[in-house]
């Protein structure tokens, strides 16, 4: 029995003069995130803004599965004043400049790279962040290749570089599903997926259609669920595969009120539990669907946090522990509301670059394109706040 995962490229410092030593603003990851914030600071014209990538541009997109897919659709309607759901700005779109509407991972990690090419954004890569220090004029970053001083500082890593594993004893005995390149290589003929969400059933598709008889264990059962909450039912796409599968008899058991509490290994058998006393067995490695730690957890040090655990930020997304520490992305919550990728959490961006420009003393002026295509969400200043989700 060998567990299949992905290989790993090995990063290098960056070159002598690549690290600058002072910044005005420093964006933490080079994903949708962090290069729509930087797309926001250019338009405002901010100088100094460095965007610090730990591995490549969207290194994250790069990591998916080959046959999985974007669940939002990309249509190229920014002439008509509606911008691509999945595109960082207003004035580009996926779908446009790669002709497709369900993108994979290695095509939106290209749009990405042609983003920071066509907007000429300063990014310096490979550099790994160890941890930040508030300072008297702003924050230092401690990094591998030495420190860099920012007067503000955005955090944009992303949410999917850092697996959610040691979630149950015994988790050591399972795949992530993350680390799968390839669903019809996966060794075995029955395989346990644990996780019912988005990437529990796109395994279970991928894998079915390779041959495999599967099974899906999930605590609740988002495939039955009528929520319009993203976060909480499975995505019209998704659940139009599943169903497809489905109805093509395809091998895809899926059981509910299945909470998973442990995996054990007994010679090459692979043994999984729940809390009610079933047991399900396996020869293969179980596919651990259990989602991801954001790399947030890395500065967790500099925020507060509410009773649910989510770091508290205030009405234009800063810690309200340190001056100058921004958030974004899609584990960031507003009113409360988690924001979905990448169309909602994108309306945030606007709110950052106008909080940097206002202390900066630049012109805010650019920031009314973004309002007029809703891509302005709240925030202190806005005219026309747009309602939470």
């Amino acid at each position: 029995m060998t567990k299949q995962i992905a290989s790993s490229t090995n990063a290098r410092l960056p070159k002598d003069g690549d690290l600058p030593e002072l910044v005005n603003v420093a964006i933490i990851g080079a994903g949708p995130a962090g290069i729509g914030m930087g797309w926001v600071l250019r338009d405002l014209a901010i100088p100094g803004v460095k965007i610090l990538e730990r591995k490549r541009i969207g290194a994250s997109f790069y990591l998916w599965p080959q046959t999985t897919r974007f669940i939002t659709p990309s249509f190229p309607s920014n002439a008509f004043g509606l911008t691509d759901l999945n595109a960082i700005s207003f004035d580009s779109s996926p779908a446009y400049a790669l002709k497709r509407e369900h993108l994979s991972g290695a095509e939106y990690a290209s749009y990405l790279e042609e983003a920071v090419e066509v907007f000429d954004l300063d990014i310096v890569t490979p550099i790994d962040i160890k941890d930040l220090q508030p300072q008297a004029n702003g924050i230092t970053l401690h990094t591998n290749a030495g420190t860099i001083r920012a007067r503000f500082v955005i955090w944009a890593a992303g949410q999917f570089q850092y697996p959610n594993l040691a979630v149950m004893p015994g988790w050591e005995h399972g795949v992530h599903s993350s680390q799968i390149r390839q669903w019809t290589d996966y060794p075995g003929e029955t395989i346990l997926i644990v996780g019912g969400y988005e990437s529990g059933i796109d395994a279970a598709i991928g894998l079915a259609n390779a041959g495999k008889k599967v099974k899906i264990l999930s605590r609740t059962a988002p495939w039955e669920s009528d929520d319009t909450d993203p976060s909480v039912a499975l995505s019209p796409l998704t659940a139009q595969r599943l169903n497809a599968a489905l109805q093509q008899k395809q091998s895809i058991e899926l059981i509910g009120n299945a909470d998973i509490i442990g995996i054990e290994r007994l010679g090459e058998t692979v043994k999984v539990h729940s809390a009610d006393g079933r047991v399900w067995t396996t020869q293969s490695f179980p596919i651990l669907a259990t989602g991801f730690s954001g790399s947030a957890t890395l500065i967790d040090h500099w925020f507060e946090r509410d009773t649910e655990g989510h770091h508290i930020l205030t009405e234009r997304d800063e810690s309200t522990i340190v001056s100058g520490l921004f958030r974004i992305g899609p584990d960031i919550r507003y009113n409360s509301v988690p924001l979905a990728f990448i169309y909602e959490f994108r309306q945030r961006f606007a709110i950052v670059g106008q909080t940097i420009a206002e202390r900066l003393g630049i012109d805010t002026a650019p920031l009314e394109a973004y309002r007029s295509r809703n891509m302005f969400r709240g925030g202190p200043l806005c005219k026309n706040p747009s309602p939470a989700p």
